[in-house]
């Protein structure tokens, strides 16, 4: 190959002036800068949403623990008023219980001198009891001679429940009881005799009723007797049975 006559030894390139390399400089520091800039903000704008979130949940701490202390207050609020509720109920019901009874006693003493009256003679008028301190029972038994009074009536009264107790059945007369009654569980009266007094039930006995025998001494004896069904919730002279006998 022949050397070209009109190729000079050697090329001369152009040398860059200090402007192009400052030029560039300047770029890469610009660069840089908006680079530093760029994570600065950056992780401000993520401390900044860290601590929104913090306070966010310390707003949502707050309300729960003043809905939980909210609640906490309704509930005892609903408790009292549920409370006094019951015994409002409680003595309601014990009114009505009374009532009830009054009302049989205020018959009962119409039928004294009521000639239309079926039966005459002693009757049972009415019994009532209900729940004292405990295990005890407070009763009140009313006894009347009804239609002709033909003179004073003396005797005796025999209580007893009957029920059931470790699957048997079973009658606990009124000594076993613990009763205690205001005239002795006698009787000596012309028109009407009114008896009060108390009994204790056992532990683990279920009654089902009270049986009341009221019966005359002397000449022309009676006795009457007459059962009380037995209800734990709403004790009551409800009569479940009865029975004359001359």
């Amino acid at each position: 190959m022949t050397k070209d006559p009109n190729q000079p030894d050697y090329i001369i390139r152009k040398r860059r002036t200090a402007t192009w390399y400052w030029s560039w400089t300047l770029i890469i520091l610009l660069v840089l800068l908006a680079a530093m800039a760029l994570g600065y903000w950056l992780n401000k704008r993520q401390h900044g949403m860290t601590a929104t979130a913090k306070e966010q949940f310390q707003v949502l701490n707050e309300q729960l623990s003043e809905a939980q202390e909210g609640q906490t207050h309704w509930q005892q609020q609903y408790q009292i008023e549920h409370e006094i509720t019951q015994q409002l109920k409680a003595e309601l019901d014990k009114l009505h219980r009374q009532n009830r009874n009054l009302e049989k006693e205020r018959e009962a003493l119409q039928r004294i001198f009521d000639p239309d009256a079926v039966e005459s003679g002693l009757q049972i008028a009415s019994f009532a009891w209900e729940q004292g301190v405990g295990d005890s029972y407070r009763y009140r038994l009313m006894l009347i001679q009804a239609k002709r009074q033909s003179g004073s009536l003396k005797g005796t009264i025999t209580l007893s429940v009957v029920g059931e107790e470790a699957g048997e059945r079973k009658s606990y007369s009124f000594e076993q009881l613990q009763g205690n009654d205001s005239n002795n569980n006698t009787f000596d009266f012309t028109y009407v005799s009114t008896h009060t007094g108390t009994f204790q039930l056992p532990e683990g006995f279920e009654p089902s009723f009270v049986r009341v025998v009221a019966a005359t001494s002397g000449r022309g004896a009676k006795s009457v007797l007459q059962d009380f069904t037995w209800n734990p919730t709403n004790p009551s002279n409800e009569v479940a049975e009865s029975n004359a006998k001359e």
